[in-house]
């Protein structure tokens, strides 16, 4: 798994996204001027209601390499793009409802238990019936990058993207956008707001989002070879001297001049864990140092957050797991030495 933020468990995977309710940005009963904003925020389409009453509501919100809109339509409809699609890659996760799209020619089907991906340079007819949905977009140039580090050859993302696969990394996306946006609507977070939290959040999705375009790429893709020890301990060394910093398994394979994938299976064969997992163990134990040598002001959020760990439940979770203790359990004892 490339992400380093990953939601455990089945469980949260079909828990709902929040609505963007403080990101409202149009509303309207009138199709043209809803066909207008779409062409702005989405893409040019010509769209026509086939019966009831036409109503649209977006809200949106951009992040910088990713956006996120949700958006609700009232009326049964049928969408044609204008033009091959623009640079971007987009997820649609349904609320309610349902869209038959006919992406350069295939029919795929896009519901509350099915997610479909679109790829830049599609073209696209769709029928819309009425639906409640998140469409998440991300940066064309930013996956491709990504996937190239995975697949150093493959064929055009637009002939083979489409309808994800059940998989646990599937299920891994959907429970994060879950958490995400409801972060986003949350009065008062650090994910609102330009800042180190939003930027891991945002690599992380991106992580997540291109491992389970991974997971579906065609079987005559070439994937990247294996590596050795030398550039295990060279990403090692990488990692620490970053290890503040906002870290993906993307990040990581860069700095060390290999393949994603290649990085992924080394560190597998040879650590015996992922390298975002190998991330997590080293961030874990660097906050335990600080609290063992914590002078008496010391608090677990600061600590936690100087290494990158922005939601505090989540940290103590993973830290009682790996420790035994609660972090502050850890601190006080410490505190009582002094």
């Amino acid at each position: 798994m490339g992400d380093i933020w990953a939601a455990g468990g089945n469980d949260l995977g079909n828990a709902a996204v929040a609505q963007l309710s403080a990101y409202r940005v149009f509303e309207t009963g009138d199709i043209d001027e809803g066909q207008l904003f779409a062409g702005k925020v989405w893409e040019r389409n010509r769209t026509t209601v086939t019966s009831g009453a036409y109503g649209l509501r977006w809200n949106h919100l951009s992040l910088g390499r990713t956006d996120f809109s949700y958006v609700e339509q009232d009326a049964p409809a049928i969408l044609q793009a204008e033009g091959p699609l623009s640079d971007h890659f987009r997820l649609y996760l349904h609320q309610r409802g349902a869209i038959e799209h006919v992406v350069n020619g295939r029919r795929q089907h896009s519901d509350p238990t099915h997610i479909v991906a679109h790829a830049p340079g599609i073209d696209l007819r769709a029928e819309l019936h009425p639906f409640e949905l998140l469409i998440v977009g991300f940066d064309g140039e930013a996956v491709r990058g990504a996937l190239k580090q995975r697949f150093p050859r493959m064929p055009s993302p637009e002939d083979w993207v489409g309808t994800l696969p059940l998989t646990a990394s599937t299920e891994t996306l959907r429970a994060t956008v879950a958490w995400l946006t409801a972060e986003l609507d949350r009065l008062g977070s650090p994910l609102t707001k330009v800042s180190r939290p939003r930027s891991f959040a945002e690599r992380t999705l991106l992580s997540l989002f291109v491992e389970c375009l991974a997971e579906m790429a065609p079987v005559d893709a070439e994937r990247s070879l294996d590596i050795g020890e030398a550039q295990i301990r060279r990403a090692e060394s990488w990692i620490e001297a970053n290890l503040a910093e906002p870290i993906g398994v993307d990040e990581i394979a860069q700095a060390v001049g290999v393949g994603v994938r290649s990085l992924q299976l080394t560190f597998r064969r040879l650590r015996g864990c992922s390298p975002s997992e190998a991330v997590m163990k080293r961030r874990l134990e660097a906050a335990r140092g600080c609290m063992l040598s914590a002078d008496a002001s010391a608090t677990v959020t600061e600590i936690a957050s100087s290494l990158g760990f922005y939601e505090l439940g989540r940290f103590s979770k993973r830290y009682r797991e790996h420790f035994g203790e609660s972090p502050s359990a850890t601190l006080a004892r410490a505190k009582s030495v002094d």
